[in-house]
């Protein structure tokens, strides 16, 4: 992410931040010099340029419209005159950028003296410019052969001597280093192999290498050789690189992404430092191979992701992946991998460069959206549900209120009539305190249980349920099988998950078939991040083609049982569903019915 704390004009490298449309809202002073632009281009297209640039950039920029982050190699542009540049670019994405609008930042560079550099350089190195010199301190003789003298550009009839040697090498820290060499290549007999800046005869600035070979009889040196080589152009070059590197280093830390390098065919992982910042883990405990990278890969992510870099290295697909890591203390973070595969001219694979960076901040925030859109439609659903239940409910009631004071206000009605009719009055009072008790408790459960939410046992929970029945499973004569194990630990509300157990056991004893011995049998079944509760029993069973969209709602009964007020399961339904869990029923009329509860693991 580029610091937006530093005004961007006075940015240390070519740099633009474009808007959606590929137009200027910021540019560096750099880059505006590099196209003649000024302030007046803010706003205006970077297409206006395309002219001037590579066409793979103009590619890059359309796939970054897309979200897609992109970084090149250098790339050749030939100009209408037959002149060449190379350009290199990094563009990223930027999804909560200024104001919170998406951007895109692209930074580009003109390597084109580095890239002529590293050609001259090898041309160069096919030369082999090395000139060679001998100091005979015994006859106070200097030898300098003529590619050395070519190097210093004097003439070929030229005779230097050891201070004049000296001399040619820039004043300060290059003469003062050669003195100190010369003098303890003298005095102790010590090598040296340096790179130092020379000033030619001509008044040019090069860079040399000199090495120095001091020859030593009976602790007295009587003789230094060496050799001299030009390396100006390699070494502006590196310097050149160097400073590119630096830039693209400022650059990488603002948006804290960090660059790797994975030797295929020696296993060998090279990390910059920003990686070990974003893995969490510092250099002496990582042993730079593909398997400590793997190691850090969150368990659940290791075969997708293994199964990713494996498809790249085979050319089949480019890395570009999402996966989770674990850092030491557990903590899971989300980085996003991109990378390049390098081919031999065979197309077998040599090295894979890639760069990491954190999107833990933008998973969390999808994450969270997508639980709020969860909760959002859930708890609209809810209301529209509720609303309906309330509604028709208390119609009904006040219905009923309604007809039996008009009866009661009658003229002609008998003291025999008007005690029914408040007796009757009464019940109907009575149903329409329970029908507001059930829906306050209803509302109650949906506010109160995401804070009351803990850790729990279903097989103590069980238990303690089954013993408090034990009569009841007697009386009837019910069999109860429990096949819960110790630590089956979801996460719930006790009251709630109490509630939820004790409801559906003793449905199963009251709706139990009497012509067959009752049956129930309680059992659990795990899967990746939840616990699924069975109870089943052999009863009644429910018509589910007839039933199955009323079996949860307020008030419904599906068989004949004076005890039965049809609230039962639409209480343990809101419970679960409080809880983030789910209940669903299977049954068959005359063989029993299993009721799934499934609740989340901690």
């Amino acid at each position: 992410m580029v610091n937006t704390s530093i005004p961007l004009y006075d940015a240390p490298f070519a740099v633009a931040i474009l808007d959606k449309d590929l137009n200027f809202t910021a540019i560096s002073r750099m880059l505006a010099r590099s196209f003649n632009l000024n302030e007046s281009a803010l706003g205006t297209s970077f297409l206006d340029i395309k002219d001037r640039l590579p066409n793979e950039l103009y590619v890059d920029l359309q796939l970054a419209k897309e979200g897609i982050s992109s970084r090149s190699q250098p790339m050749k542009f030939l100009h209408p005159d037959g002149e060449a540049d190379w350009y290199q670019w990094k563009i990223n994405p930027w999804q909560n950028g200024i104001d919170g609008k998406e951007m895109i930042m692209l930074l580009l560079e003109k390597v084109t003296r580095r890239m002529l550099g590293e050609d001259l350089h090898l041309k160069a190195q096919r030369m082999a410019r090395v000139g060679s010199w001998i100091v005979d301190l015994n006859k106070s003789t200097i030898y300098w052969s003529s590619i050395t003298k070519e190097i210093h550009e004097v003439p070929q009839d030229f005779i230097p001597d050891l201070e004049t040697g000296i001399n040619f090498y820039k004043e300060g820290v290059s003469r003062d280093t050669i003195t100190r060499l010369v003098n303890e290549g003298i005095e102790k007999g010590t090598p040296w192999d340096t790179e130092l800046i020379l000033v030619t005869q001509k008044g040019r600035e090069i860079w040399v290498r000199a090495i120095g070979e001091p020859e030593m009889i009976n602790g007295k040196c009587v003789r230094i050789s060496g050799t001299f080589q030009d390396i100006d152009t390699r070494k502006r070059a590196e310097l050149e690189a160097a400073k590119v590197r630096e830039r693209l280093q400022i650059a990488t830390n603002a948006a804290r992404i960090g660059i790797w390098d994975f030797d295929i065919v020696n296993n060998i992982l090279e990390w910059d430092d920003n990686m070990y910042k974003l893995y969490g883990i510092t250099k002496d405990r990582f042993n730079g191979v593909y398997e400590a990278w793997e190691a850090t890969v969150h368990p659940e992510d290791k075969e997708g992701s293994a199964k990713a870099v494996q498809q790249a290295i085979e050319g089949k697909n480019k890395l570009n992946m999402d996966f989770r890591i674990l850092w030491p203390e557990n903590e899971v973070r989300w980085i996003h991998a991109e990378a390049i595969v390098s081919t031999d001219k065979d197309g077998n694979p040599l090295k894979m460069t890639g760069a990491n960076w954190d999107i833990t901040d933008q998973k969390n925030a999808e994450a969270e959206m997508k639980h709020l859109l969860n909760t959002t439609t859930y708890q609209n659903e809810s209301l529209m549900n509720f609303a309906h239940i309330v509604s028709h409910n208390m119609r009904s009631h006040g219905s009923n209120l309604s007809m039996l004071t008009d009866f009661l206000l009658e003229d002609r009605i008998t003291e025999e009539d008007k005690q029914n009719a408040l007796q009757m009055l009464k019940k109907a009072a009575t149903g329409l305190n329970d029908t507001i008790a059930h829906l306050n408790e209803v509302v109650q459960i949906k506010t109160e249980a995401e804070h009351k939410m803990t850790s729990l046992d279903l097989h103590d929970i069980i238990h303690k349920v089954s013993q408090s029945l034990e009569a009841l499973f007697a009386s009837n004569e019910v069999a109860l099988k429990i096949e819960v194990p110790k630590g089956s630990v979801v996460m719930g509300v006790m009251a709630y998950v109490e509630s939820a157990v004790l409801n559906l056991m003793t449905n199963a004893v009251k709706y139990r078939d009497p012509e067959k011995p009752g049956e129930i049998s309680i059992t659990t079944e795990s899967r990746a991040k939840r616990l699924v509760l069975h109870i089943e029993d052999n009863g009644l069973g429910i018509d589910l083609k007839k039933h199955g969209e009323k079996i949860f709602g307020m008030y419904k009964t599906f068989h004949h049982h004076p005890e039965s007020r049809g609230i039962g399961l639409f209480i343990t339904r809101n419970q679960i569903e409080s809880m983030g869990g789910t209940i669903v029923v299977s049954s068959t009329p005359g063989e029993g019915s299993i009721f799934s509860v499934t609740l989340k693991k901690p």
